[in-house]
């Protein structure tokens, strides 16, 4: 939906529904009006009655309490007398009103109270009677229901309208990563087409290098040392394109920590080689069941990524296995090096994004990757004392870990 459509439907979706309900209750302020009109009438006419009576007595008033059904109460002043209607009896009995109302609301139905003056046995008296609002609800009991459908329909509206929006765009969202799940799969095509093609011959040039290297003695190897250190580098870039464009095969099997973090210990050392980092790995008899080489490829990528953001300032990096309260097994990986910031860290999973002047931008992506085929989830954020801390927790594993006492 084009965008000016998609505003006229929100405004249409939100002003009709405010057109009813406004009309609505202005039809239910009109009627309240006419229903106050009527109460007053009907107390008029109850007045009339009393004047046209000879005398005025108690049997007389009961008679006329029970012939009208909204009177509540009645009762008749004398235009001397004392009490807290006084003040309204003496302005009505002076001229200076020619009847007096009001409404008295309580925990019933609002009473409409009229004060009439009228003539009974040659004298002047007060009629102080009692109408209740509920006497007039047939005139305004239609509009209420009119308000009620108004408000419904206008609620009913709006949702409509937040679920078409919601489910338009939810439906955008996934052609989008459709396309960018189309996208992934050539570029994960394309990474491991490149990658067989370039495996041969980088083979034989770091053969011939290495062998050259052999033969020559110490200048050769002085001169073809940084060849064959970028060949390696090649090797590691090679290694990342043919992970991320394959699906990795999961060999499941009872792994101890001890062994996965001997091997990642070693392989650590030698990446950090003669850098200022301190690398501790806290060892546990832990014991589960995972795939031992995924799980120590995607713990060298995040160790990878903490040396390199720890660089030559120096820094130290440590790998602890925690039980996540019973909910499975989490392997933690803390650096103190620079915080990432927000905007690169929303984009660290991105294939190929990177913010180091080498490497692919593929080291987290297949990190990630690596987490989930064994059935986690990979979280990378700040730490709260400064510095990266990495994730990767195992949920499935509370069933199969085991900490030998």
């Amino acid at each position: 939906m084009r965008k000016p459509g998609r505003y006229i439907l929100a405004a249409v979706s939100v002003v009709l529904p405010l057109v009813l309900l406004l009309s609505s209750l202005r039809t239910l302020r009109a009627l309240d009006g006419v229903r106050s009109v009527y109460l007053r009438d009907r107390a008029a006419s109850i007045a009339a009655r009393l004047e046209a009576l000879p005398a005025i007595d108690e049997e007389t008033l009961a008679s006329i309490e029970e012939a009208e059904p909204g009177l509540v109460e009645l009762r008749v002043l004398a235009p001397d007398g004392q009490g807290p209607d006084a003040e309204v009896v003496r302005a009505l009995a002076e001229g200076r009103e020619l009847f007096h109302n009001s409404e008295i609301a309580g925990q019933g139905p609002t009473i409409y109270r009229s004060y009439i003056p009228f003539h009974a046995g040659g004298q002047l008296q007060i009629a102080r009677i009692d109408m209740s609002g509920a006497a007039a609800d047939f005139l305004v009991v239609h509009a209420r229901h009119n308000v009620l459908v108004a408000t419904v329909a206008a609620v009913v509206l709006v949702i409509l309208f937040a679920y078409v929006f919601w489910s338009r765009r939810r439906a955008a969202r996934l052609v989008l990563r459709q396309a960018q799940l189309e996208h992934l799969a050539h570029l994960g095509k394309m990474s491991s087409v490149l990658a067989h093609e370039i495996r041969n011959p980088l083979a034989t040039i770091k053969g011939f290098a290495q062998l050259a290297v052999e033969k020559g003695g110490p200048p050769t190897a002085e001169l073809l040392g940084p060849a064959l250190q970028e060949t390696g580098r090649l090797e590691r870039l090679v290694d990342d394109l043919l992970l991320y464009g394959r699906e990795p095969e999961v060999r499941v099997r009872l792994v101890e920590w001890k062994q996965v973090w001997t091997q990642l210990e070693a392989h650590a050392r030698a990446m950090i080689n003669s850098r200022p980092i301190r690398f501790e790995c806290e060892p546990g008899d832990w014991r589960w069941e995972t795939d031992p080489d995924l799980l120590l490829q995607a713990l060298l990528n995040v160790a990878r990524n903490s040396f390199d953001a720890i660089g030559e300032a120096g820094g130290r990096v440590r790998v602890s296995v925690a039980d996540s309260g019973g909910k499975g097994l989490t392997i933690v990986v803390e650096d103190d090096g620079p915080v990432i910031p927000d905007k690169v860290r929303a984009r660290l999973f991105e294939p190929f994004f990177t913010t180091k002047s080498f490497g692919t931008g593929l080291g987290l992506s297949i990190t990630r990757k690596l987490v989930e085929r064994l059935g986690g989830r990979f979280w990378i954020g700040p730490r709260e004392s400064g510095g990266t801390r990495a994730e990767l927790r195992f949920p499935g594993a509370r069933s199969t870990f085991q900490v030998q006492r």
